[in-house]
C-alpha cells in the first residue's frame, strides 16, 4: 500500500513536471499525509529514521535556495515525502540514483537532441525512474 502511494505520487508529479515544470503541492501533501498515517498504523521505520529521511529533502531545498532555483523547490518537497516512506539511507540512495539518471538523460539530450546546457531538465521523472529501478532491484523494502 505504501509503495503504491509513493510510486503513484511520483508518477503524477512526473507528468506534471514534464508538462508544466511544476508539481502540485496538494498531491505531494496528500502522499506525505498518507505516509505519516501509514507509519502511525504500521511502524516500519523509527521516527528518527523518518525525520532523517525528510532532512534529505531539506538539504535539497537548501541547495535550491543556494543555486537560485536551478534545483526546484518541488523536487525538495518530493524528497521530503520520499523520506517519510524510505528513511534516511534509502532516500539518500534514491537521490544518488536519480542524479545519475538525470546526468545520463542530460548527456543524451545534449548529444542527440541538440539541447543547450542552459535548457532545463525535469527532475521528478528521474526520481520516479530511480524509485522504480530500486524497487525492481529489491534495494528498497
Amino acid at each position: 500500500m505504501e509503495f503504491v502511494t509513493l510510486v503513484g505520487m511520483l508518477g503524477i508529479c512526473s507528468v506534471e513536471d514534464i508538462r508544466n515544470r511544476q508539481i502540485r503541492v496538494a498531491v505531494v501533501g496528500l502522499a506525505g499525509t498518507i505516509g505519516v498515517l501509514w507509519h502511525l498504523m504500521k511502524v516500519r521505520l523509527s521516527i528518527w529514521d523518518v525525520i532523517a529521511g525528510m532532512m534529505v529533502g531539506c538539504a535539497v531545498y537548501l541547495l535550491s535556495l543556494l543555486t537560485g532555483g536551478k534545483i526546484g523547490k518541488g523536487d525538495a518537497l518530493v524528497f521530503m515525502v520520499t523520506g517519510i516512506y524510505l528513511g534516511l539511507w534509502e532516500n539518500l540512495i534514491l537521490l544518488w540514483i536519480s542524479s545519475l539518471i538525470a546526468a545520463i538523460v542530460a548527456e543524451v539530450m545534449l548529444h542527440f537532441f541538440h539541447w543547450k546546457k542552459t535548457d532545463t531538465l525535469p527532475f521528478v521523472p528521474c526520481i520516479f525512474a530511480g524509485e522504480v529501478l530500486l524497487l525492481l532491484g529489491g534495494c528498497i523494502r
